[in-house]
């Protein structure tokens, strides 16, 4: 081996007289760097080597301390072992665990913005009431001696419109918690326009509200025609002014860009302008395609990149933001076992029905309960939810990436009335997750400037 390039988890070492029974982990993903070097990513133990391509042997040819050290990392395991069965019982428990919840709260499904692509529709606007907060702590009441860590993302709507709830909700959780010996973590979805610097300071510091994902769709005149209040002002600076105190308080900011044909051009000067600006080096990146859902206005059909045509966008933005410091190349991070499968992670709406994907808040035929008695109603499409695994997917069946992504989303595997904008359940990074790969050996191994 060349280096080590990712060491996530070391398995336990192994006896000489076992080294001649050993074969390549069915989860290794090789990536070729050239003709002479290749990455091993094994998305099972998240280890990375680089290696000679020569020197990928079959494991009984290989030396005994290379052997017992690619086995320690995972990419060489015993003979007799199914790994695929072993991973499948390790998913079932996963969407059994609820050591980890992960509840998605909707406060209200009011917004003050009226964006072009806005998959909210014309849904009830309603906010949330006492009554559901107060269900929200007899839930979690229910976990007492089996949760250990709750994780709550903040969501709308446009959930800074109900901040009293928020905080008073936030108190109770943080309170309930604190008494329970269970970890808490929160983060929030928002579009950033009714902050301002005493609330910043209250939601970092008291209320534990460390991270924001805020969209900007582009420099002011183009984000502004995009993502309009709904009175027609503009949302751009008053943003970008708030992003600047969240920094400034603590928080990390991940910014948001929903990118289709009308504003692809105008990205990579939103990037100049970032890095030129005091959020440089403090906020992370995502770029999102625009994507067609249930509720989408068909009026920008025509307007959204393929997936196929975005990963080339992506691929270039990506490069773009690298080259000013803004991105760093990166190998792809692993979900919790069982994926949003897990009985643990939920969506709560604003009015306490209980969903599975946040996609679907706001139709009743994806409602699996209701907190208020704590009622589960268990429809039909939620047996078959449960029952699902990737393995069973002839996409994901041979797959090398499902311990990562868990099969990405099981809603569009299994069901094709739940327009999703896509007909793959893959995660969105598997497009360029290889490039990054590869430019990240060239840049580092090679000293290459990409």
């Amino acid at each position: 081996m060349k280096k080590i390039l990712l060491q996530t988890n070391r398995l336990v070492s192994i006896g000489d007289s076992h080294l001649q029974n050993l074969k390549w982990s069915v989860w290794n993903d090789r990536i070729r760097i050239d003709t002479d070097r290749m990455v091993i990513f094994n998305t099972s133990s998240r280890n990375a080597i680089l290696a000679e391509c020569e020197e990928l042997k079959q494991p009984h040819l290989l030396e005994r301390n290379i052997a017992r050290q690619l086995f320690e990392l995972g990419f060489l395991v015993t003979g007799h072992i199914n790994e695929k069965a072993e991973w499948e019982k390790l998913f079932a428990q996963g969407k059994k665990d609820l050591s980890y919840l992960d509840l998605t709260i909707l406060l209200t499904n009011n917004c003050q913005m009226c964006c072009v692509y806005c998959f909210e529709g014309t849904k009830m606007k309603n906010n949330m009431q006492k009554a559901t907060m107060n269900h929200i702590i007899d839930f979690l009441k229910t976990q007492v001696g089996t949760c250990k860590k709750l994780r709550v993302t903040w969501f709308g709507g446009e959930p800074l419109l109900v901040y009293y709830r928020l905080k008073e909700l936030s108190l109770a959780l943080m309170e309930f918690c604190n008494s329970h010996q269970i970890e808490y973590k929160a983060d929030i979805t928002t579009n950033g326009f009714a902050l301002n610097e005493a609330r910043c300071h209250e939601m970092v510091s008291q209320l534990q509200v460390k991270r924001y994902i805020i969209t900007i769709d582009g420099l002011a005149a183009t984000h502004d025609v995009r993502r309009p209040l709904k009175n027609g002002e503009s949302s751009f600076s008053t943003i970008w002014h708030n992003m600047e105190l969240l920094v400034d308080t603590g928080a990390w900011v991940t910014i948001r860009m929903t990118i289709d044909k009308n504003n692809a051009e105008e990205i990579p000067k939103l990037l100049d302008f970032i890095a030129k600006s005091k959020l440089c080096g403090r906020v992370g990146l995502s770029f999102c395609r625009t994507i067609d859902y249930n509720y989408t206005p068909g009026t920008i059909s025509h307007t959204l990149y393929t997936e196929a045509e975005f990963a080339e966008v992506e691929w270039r933005l990506i490069q773009h933001a690298h080259s000013l410091g803004l991105w760093q190349y990166r190998f792809p991070h692993a979900a919790p076992l069982g994926g949003c499968l897990r009985e643990g992670d939920i969506v709560i709406g604003a009015g306490g029905e209980i969903y599975k994907c946040l996609d679907t808040v706001g139709n009743r035929q994806w409602a699996m309960g209701h907190l208020a008695g704590q009622s589960v109603f268990k429809p039909l499409w939620y047996t078959r939810w449960q029952l699902w695994t990737p393995l069973q997917s002839d996409s994901c069946k041979d797959c090398v990436l499902v311990p990562l992504c868990n099969g990405g989303c099981p809603h569009n595997a299994l069901f094709a009335d739940k327009k999703h904008g896509t007909e793959t359940c893959c995660p969105d990074w598997k497009s360029n997750y290889q490039r990054q790969i590869i430019s990240l050996i060239k840049e580092q191994d090679d000293k290459e400037t990409l």
